[in-house]
């Protein structure tokens, strides 16, 4: 990379934006998310508690469900997203082997749940308009928030489409056309997170203020 521009290098997920080093991490890190989305994320989304954790702007965090290709049975998979056009846009950050993308591309209809707790059917499609993926794209990587910064290396809300184009290379969208749906406050946009926030800073500074009323009780006593 002597000119300095990552190029998507070949790995075991096929080429990806990725350098040498974090492509030799994609198997663990692989395994890992599979067993942190099973015994945390989705089960905090399906107790309907998603819209605590996976619903501000440091990350937007959705179930996508789709069709195993081979089991014919529900598969999940907890991912970032964002919203264009009234659509649902994720992107696939093992590139073109992620499983959940090739399911689509056997039965494009799926499932989404946001973290609000709207769940509703749709089409799933993958973007190939070269205008339309980087549209969908920087708003992925807005929606993901922190993660997204990490995954491009910049801003998504200043980084120029040349530059985003670039860091993006080989990574799928796919652009889910819901059949009905409202989105919420919840959602990339949505103020939710701002009360909860304001819910969280009153319950504990409630809890301060107790405390220390109980202690300041037993110093008069």
């Amino acid at each position: 990379m002597s000119d300095g521009k990552p190029a998507a290098s070949d790995g075991p997920f096929g080429p990806l934006p990725y350098g040498p080093t974090f492509q030799r991490l994609l198997p663990p890190l692989h395994r890992g998310f599979r067993e942190v989305n099973r015994l945390f994320t989705i089960p905090l989304f399906r107790s309907g508690l998603g819209v605590f954790a996976f619903s501000s702007p440091f990350a937007y965090v959705m179930v996508l469900r789709t069709t195993g290709r081979r089991s014919g049975l529900p598969r999940e998979a907890p991912l970032g997203y964002g919203i264009l056009d009234g659509c649902i846009c994720c992107t696939a950050g093992f590139g073109p082997r992620t499983q959940w993308l090739l399911n689509i591309r056997e039965d494009p209809r799926v499932e989404v749940l946001l973290p609000g707790g709207h769940a509703f059917a749709g089409i799933a499609e993958e973007v190939s308009d070269p205008d339309e993926w980087l549209r969908a794209f920087r708003e992925v990587m807005k929606g993901c928030g922190i993660v997204g910064g990490l995954t491009i290396g910049e801003n998504p809300w200043r980084v120029s489409d040349e530059a985003l184009r670039r860091k993006g290379q080989g990574l799928p969208v796919v652009r889910i056309r819901p059949t009905d749906v409202t989105y919420g406050p919840a959602d990339p946009g949505g103020w939710a997170w701002a009360s909860l926030a304001v819910a969280g800073t009153l319950c504990a500074t409630a809890l301060l203020v107790g405390r220390r009323g109980r202690r300041g009780g037993k110093g008069v006593a």
